[in-house]
């Protein structure tokens, strides 16, 4: 029986781990794998290279992208210059704690703010010493390279090259006291240059018709000579394409192809605005023709009339660009290593000269960007024009030059106008090449100017002058004290002249007797631009003001000079002579403008005010014949009699 008893209290069983749930594989939300991709890129950032010398190079900086790296630079500080200096001579260095280190700027390659203007004195001087050096004023060359080589070897003699040009340049311009406009200091966009100039069989140059000798660099054409080979067979040339051409008068036109041609430069005129407003016009009358067959284009009956004679002076069209490209780019025969070659042409310059703008002429349609701020191009780009023509759009570029002042390479479009710290000196060259009665005609205001013995120039306005007679005008006022926005003021006016709104033509160089070539004299370049300053030059809606204005004075448009009888009109802001009033303090003969603001507003001289009240004292009468002080004064009685005030104050109590 014994054996046979169940146990009461049976052993507990041993205890488990509970195993939990079973792990339910969810769906990856992520799909395009991004997460991975930012993996290898920090691997990638962080590896080891191994240099050709068997050094081992370790980095922990960040790459940065490639349209960071194409980033124009044309002014460092003293402190980037340095850092970017030790970048690329691939030397390292450290700073230490409570030590003092002071950078010192080497090279007079910043320019100097100047707020007034060269004199023709100093101008010659300046012209003089530039030609004297201007053959030691170029553009970095590329080290010869091997298919061999590798990529890092090639980059490290392109960096120590570009580094030993950087250093020509400024012990040039520290040694002989140059100024040196700036320059484009970032070897990544040099290194666009060197792939277009090595490709491309015709580099076509393309400068902006206003100031064709700034944007020409004479150094790009000889590096682009110094390629050729001829016995690979290879040639290249250079071509001028001066874009911008519509602004040019007939005779202005005549100037500088006489000067191009006596220097022997292969030169073409070319519109990129007006091929471009055709093909729109084109497009518009293709799909009006489409809609209506029986439509008639009405584009091609004053094409004859306008037509130009004279090659020299001819604004191309489109289908002549494209054939005088075809001329003036060497032949080449196919070989057994390239059967397919295909002719590459080059388009290199400046920003903001119409490099894109060209391209979409050529090609009919818009394939480049275009944008009104300079540098929209960063990288290189081919285009097939034909089965047999490739085009290169290289980056725009600033080119190291001589400069007069900093407002110069302003007024060129070459800086952006939105990023000026300076804006005095740039309009002071506005206010010396435009015509006072032109910008006043233009803005419709009035700008009084000061005589040479109150401080002013007397002949033209200064830029302050300008700048508060436009900005009161308008109502651009700052805060606080209420004086004119200056700054704002200059944004406008300048873009206005990028624009060539306020259009203004650099004349060629004058041939002396010695054969050399110098420059024009501000006299001379005025004289060059006197039939641009008319009243047709003027916007459409300006003229529409002025012939109201001529009614009213009963005055003809075909007898109306612009520089002698603007002051008669009323028209915008400005009011005639004829309207003035001697209680306002104006002399007759003289406009005036109305001001937002009332006459608080409006921009007074001391000098001005001083003649003012002196003049005004002929208007007094006097009525007194005999001293002031025996008529009794001004009440007959003394004004502080004691003995007055107390009989007052007496009758006072006791009427109370």
């Amino acid at each position: 029986m014994d054996g046979n008893k169940v146990s009461l209290h049976p052993e507990p069983k041993k205890w488990k781990v509970p195993k939990g749930p079973k792990p339910i594989h969810h769906k990856n939300k992520n799909l395009i794998g991004l997460g991975r991709t930012i993996a290898n890129q920090r691997k990638q950032e962080n590896a080891i290279e191994f240099l050709p010398d068997g050094e081992m190079r370790f980095t922990t900086d960040k790459k940065e992208a490639g349209w960071v790296k194409m980033r124009s630079v044309t002014q460092e500080n003293s402190l980037d210059e340095f850092l970017n200096t030790a970048e690329l001579a691939d030397l390292d260095f450290t700073a230490e704690r409570n030590s003092q280190v002071k950078i010192i700027k080497v090279g007079n390659t910043a320019l100097v703010n100047q707020s007034g203007l060269l004199s023709q004195e100093e101008t010659d001087e300046i012209r003089k010493k530039h030609q004297l050096f201007e053959n030691k004023l170029i553009i970095p060359r590329r080290p010869k390279w091997t298919k061999e080589q590798l990529r890092i070897q090639i980059e490290r003699q392109e960096n120590l090259a570009f580094l030993d040009w950087r250093r020509e340049l400024a012990t040039l311009s520290e040694k002989h006291d140059l100024l040196l406009t700036p320059f484009e200091r970032n070897i990544e966009v040099w290194r666009q240059l060197w792939r277009v100039v090595e490709r491309c069989d015709l580099i076509v140059q393309i400068v902006d018709a206003r100031s064709p000798l700034f944007f020409r660099s004479v150094d790009l054409e000889s590096y682009v000579e110094s390629l050729n080979k001829p016995e690979e067979n290879r040639e290249k040339r250079n071509l001028l394409l001066i874009n911008k051409a519509d602004l040019l008068t007939r005779h202005q036109r005549k100037e500088w192809a006489n000067y191009l041609n006596e220097r022997g430069i292969k030169y073409v005129f070319f519109s990129a605005a007006n091929a471009n407003a055709l093909l729109e016009k084109e497009e518009e009358e293709a799909e009006q023709r489409k809609n209506d067959p029986n439509f008639v284009s009405e584009a091609g009956l004053d094409d004859s009339e306008g037509e130009e004679t004279d090659e020299d002076i001819k604004i191309l069209k489109v289908e002549e660009l494209e054939d005088l490209f075809l001329s003036a780019a060497p032949t080449f025969e196919q070989t057994e290593e390239f059967p397919d070659r295909k002719l590459q042409i080059g388009l290199v310059g400046y920003p903001n000269v119409g490099k894109s703008s060209t391209i979409n002429a050529l090609v009919g349609s818009k394939k480049v960007s275009v944008s009104a701020t300079p540098g929209k191009t960063k990288h290189f780009q081919t285009i097939v024009l034909s089965p047999d023509v490739v085009l290169c759009d290289c980056p725009g570029l600033v080119f190291p030059n001589f400069a007069y002042s900093n407002g110069e390479l302003v007024c060129n479009g070459v800086l952006p106008i939105d990023q000026l710290r300076e804006h005095i000196p740039p309009v002071s060259l506005v206010c010396q090449r435009i015509p006072k009665f032109f910008l006043e005609a233009v803005y419709g205001i009035h700008i009084p100017i000061q005589s040479k013995a109150d401080g002013g120039n007397g002949v033209y306005p200064t830029a302050r002058e300008l700048l508060n007679a436009y900005a009161r005008a308008r109502g651009y006022m700052t805060q606080g004290f209420g004086s004119a926005d200056e700054s704002r003021a200059s944004r406008y006016i300048l873009k206005d002249y990028v624009n060539g709104k306020l259009l203004h033509i650099n004349p060629p160089p004058k041939k002396l007797e010695d054969g050399l070539w110098d420059n024009r004299s501000v006299d001379e370049s005025r004289e060059f631009n006197k039939e641009i300053y008319t009243v047709h030059s003027l916007p459409e809606t300006r003229q529409e003001q002025i012939k109201a204005a001529l009614l009213h004075k009963n005055m003809k448009f075909d007898e109306f000079d612009l520089a002698n009888d603007l002051a008669k009109l009323n028209f915008s802001m400005h009011v005639g002579s004829d309207n003035n009033q001697k209680a306002n303090g104006e002399s007759q003969g003289e406009a005036t403008t109305r001001f937002y603001g009332g006459r608080q507003a409006a921009l007074e001289s001391a000098a001005d005010d001083l003649d003012r009240e002196f003049f005004q004292m002929n208007n007094v009468q006097a009525k007194l014949d005999s001293p002031f002080h025996k008529n009794g004064g001004l009440s007959g009685n003394k004004k502080h009699n004691k003995k007055n005030k107390k009989a007052d104050k007496k009758k006072r109590v006791v009427g109370y």
